[in-house]
């Protein structure tokens, strides 16, 4: 007892409340989200989606992918009720995290929007999703690159106009895919993929394999519908071995557990494409949609 009192005559007690008081900080800024919903700041494609809708996290439908869903589904022009979960990068991972954390809650389906992508374990996903953020990650010290940028800006604007102007991100939109690209262009990428991806055997894919298993069990805990889709890939470019392999694999998963699977790979025609598998906002988008509609209404 006397060491106890000692350590508060010296400043301890100071200390406690400092620790308290940053330890209630940290916890009502993760609460408000003040970041997050802030127009100050760049957001990414998860808080996009929750700001499209209102900040709702609670969801009665959803179609998750990533970048290839967001330029495929075009969700205002759809009566099925699903909510666009399109996210750049996002794999199977991203999807079993934010469930199992509770960053959103389904109540009644999940349609997988899949391709090799969704799959691949080396994929750079946005550090900035609520999900990556350790347990012990001050909320401050996690928003770290997003509140640098924000006094940079504050600092560039001061000295040059001697007033803070702060640029504002009023938009929720993520990006699509608008064109088609050149036959140049085109080379490049699938040569680009390739090198990188196509030749590769199911050791790039393990981890988001098992991660679709822990999502498949997720849902039958929960009386969530799962369901998923192959999505379009360019006819005008051979299916490579890798992403058949991974196919396949995956396929066996699903197939296993029940889940229904419908296949889109070679479902739309080649004017439809902006890439390798993202479709044009200015068509193919709509015609997926238009296709989608009825199954997903099943």
């Amino acid at each position: 007892m006397k060491k106890v009192s000692a350590f508060f005559r010296r400043g301890g007690a100071f200390l406690v409340t400092l620790c308290v008081l940053f330890v209630g900080l940290d916890m009502a800024l993760t609460e408000r989200q003040v970041i997050e919903k802030s127009s100050l700041f760049n957001h990414n494609d998860f808080e996009k989606t929750l700001l499209a809708h209102g900040g709702a996290t609670v969801y009665d439908k959803i179609f998750y992918g990533n970048s290839v869903v967001i330029s495929s589904y075009v969700e205002w022009a759809s009566d099925s009720g699903y909510a666009n979960f399109g996210i750049d990068y996002g794999v199977m991972g991203d999807l079993r995290d934010m469930l199992e954390r509770g960053d959103v809650t389904v109540t009644e389906d999940i349609v997988l929007g899949l391709n090799y992508f969704v799959f691949y374990d080396g994929m750079d996903t946005n550090p900035t999703y609520p999900w990556h953020r350790g347990p012990l990650e001050p909320y401050l010290y996690f928003q770290r690159d997003r509140l640098q940028a924000l006094g940079k800006s504050a600092w560039e604007s001061f000295r040059a106009t001697g007033r803070v102007e702060l640029p504002r991100y009023e938009d929720n939109f993520k990006f699509m895919y608008s064109g088609v690209l050149g036959e140049q262009e085109m080379a490049e990428k699938i040569a680009a993929h390739r090198e990188l991806y196509w030749d590769k055997g199911l050791e790039l894919y393990e981890e988001n394999l098992k991660a679709l298993e822990e999502v498949i069990s997720f849902c039958g805990a929960h009386g969530i519908r799962l369901r998923a889709v192959w999505l379009p890939w360019n006819p005008s470019v051979p299916m490579p071995e890798g992403p058949a392999r991974l196919r396949k694999a995956a396929d066996e998963i699903m197939s296993a557990a029940g889940i229904e699977v419908l296949d889109m790979e070679q479902g739309l025609p080649l004017d439809c494409f902006h890439d390798i598998g993202h479709l044009n906002m200015e068509h193919g988008a709509f015609v997926f949609t238009e296709v989608m509609d009825p199954w997903l209404k099943s």
